[in-house]
């Protein structure tokens, strides 16, 4: 696999791409990226599919966001494509370091299909903010 890391003032992307693939196709198995809201709120974007392959990298990735900003974190997954237990477990460890940091965290613009999945496991009050 290939990682590939663009940093700018306010932005920081992150795509790993799995070998003999280009960097142009859809099917790169993860984009992370993130920024910063004038509000002081770290918007954390996950992208691509969040399974046994990536899961830890994104883990480690938004840990990392939550250790440099001690304001509010989201993580955005409005393009996540795929997401399996391993990707799922990774979302609950990240809530999980967020609490213990004292933060607030909470995911946004999940997909119908896993949204689903967050309410059958019991996953939906722990990982989405409250309607």
């Amino acid at each position: 696999m290939m990682l590939t890391r663009m940093i700018d003032a306010k932005t920081e992307q992150i795509t790993l791409v799995p070998e003999g693939r280009n960097r142009g196709s859809t099917a790169a198995s993860l984009e992370l990226s993130h920024r910063i809201l004038p509000t002081g709120e770290a918007v954390a974007r996950i992208g691509g599919e969040l399974d046994v392959a990536t899961a830890d990298l994104a883990s480690r990735y938004v840990t990392q966001v939550i250790d440099r900003h001690p304001g509010p974190v989201v993580v955005d997954l409005t393009a996540l494509r795929f997401c399996d237990a391993r990707g799922l477990s990774a979302l609950l460890r990240m809530t999980r370091y967020a609490e213990q940091a004292g933060q607030t965290f909470r995911i946004t613009s999940t997909s119908p299909t896993l949204l689903r999945l967050l309410r059958i496991i019991g996953l939906d009050r722990k990982l989405l903010p409250a309607n």
